[in-house]
């Protein structure tokens, strides 16, 4: 730990809740980066943040989730951002300005540890580095949390906190099942964020909404007549959903790049253009039957879904050919997804029972 500044923020504000003080503020997408870090238990594959494993306590961050947020801003640039919550593990200090006791200044001489928001973060991040767009950062900052209360912290804000209720039963009186496969459509969070459809398919979308609803009841079937879990609810089951094909999509780069293609006018455009089975309706039913055999071995009533095994699981079923003039070529919809759902389940290493399950927290 140095105690050389490295960063000074002006215009921030502290407040105390009990004992514990905070600060808020903003912060330059084009200047986080460096002042700040995310403790992770394992590096993620690619993100454009720093991360520290020495003590990491977080999951590695989603660079596909990341470059979706980074999109959201691009198409909504009126949208107010909840902060990012960070601690200065004593290293960001505040200086009152004057006699404004509450108001000043943060002298910053080492990084800050992100707590919670490192997707949103990223995004950010992402969007700057990509299109030199820069925006200001919400924050919120717990100056002088030790390192286990900071573990603490960030275990408190992903186990209670709940997002804005979606107004799913508002306008669409339909089964559980699609209630989330819309949820999936409208989530800011979710690999499916705008390509699921009520009507009619647009070029920019991938399925109608009674296809993942189908898909979505059987990836939730553990037997014909045997719920994974029935007390999980709507929201839960699409954080769930959201990701699972996360998961997906991060350890399937290649084949998910297919939907940058949605967005590429013309003959070679849209999902006439797809090089790979994974984003049609085929990709779909096959990982949700796989799907269903890896949420019933990683998920337990008492401590919830070890994702930590789903990412291993995911990881192992992923290796046949997602070419569609592969070894595939010409299997499609119901019968092409079953098809390669068997051989992706023979893929997965066997187990002994249910192993030990030790939840990871979302964020």
């Amino acid at each position: 730990m140095s105690n050389e500044i490295i960063g000074e923020i002006t215009g921030v504000i502290e407040k105390t809740q009990g004992k514990q003080k905070y600060l808020f503020g903003t912060i330059k997408s084009d200047k986080i980066k460096n002042i700040t870090f995310v403790p992770v238990i394992e590096p993620s594959r690619r993100t454009p943040l720093n991360e520290v494993e020495e003590g990491g306590y977080q999951r590695p961050g989603s660079l596909s989730r990341m470059r979706l947020f980074a999109k959201f801003l691009q198409e909504n640039p009126d949208s107010v951002v909840p902060p990012v919550l960070l601690s200065g593990r004593g290293k960001w200090q505040f200086q009152p300005r004057g006699h404004e006791h509450d108001s000043g200044r943060l002298i910053i001489q080492d990084r800050a540890a992100v707590i919670d928001g490192q997707h949103r973060l990223g995004g950010f991040v992402h969007l700057y580095e990509s299109e030199n767009d820069v925006r200001d950062i919400s924050f919120v900052l717990l100056p002088d949390l030790t390192e286990d209360s900071e573990k603490r912290e960030f275990i408190v804000v992903n186990n209670t906190q709940k997002g804005v209720p979606r107004p799913l039963t508002a306008y669409l009186e339909e089964t559980d099942e699609a209630q989330v496969a819309w949820g999936l459509n409208e989530d800011s969070d979710s690999p499916f964020k705008d390509k699921i459809t009520r009507t009619t398919m647009q070029r920019t979308q991938l399925f109608s909404l009674h296809s993942v609803a189908k898909q979505v009841k059987r990836l939730f079937t553990i037997t014909a007549d045997q719920d994974l879990d029935p007390n999980l609810d709507i929201d839960q089951r699409i954080e769930f959903v959201s990701r699972f094909w996360t998961i997906i999509s991060d350890q399937l780069e290649e084949e998910w790049s297919d939907i940058d293609k949605l967005e590429v006018p013309g003959r070679g455009g849209g999902r006439q253009g797809f090089d790979y089975k994974l984003l049609e309706l085929t990709g779909l039913v096959a990982w949700s039957y796989t799907g269903a055999q890896i949420f019933s071995r990683s998920y337990n009533e008492d401590t919830g879904m070890n994702w930590e095994n789903v990412s291993r699981l995911v990881k192992a079923a992923s290796g046949i050919d997602w070419r569609k003039d592969g070894e595939y070529a010409g299997r499609t919809g119901e019968a092409g997804g079953r098809l390669m759902s068997g051989e992706m389940i023979r893929m997965l290493p066997a187990e002994g029972g249910m192993q030990s399950l030790e939840e990871e927290p979302s964020q």
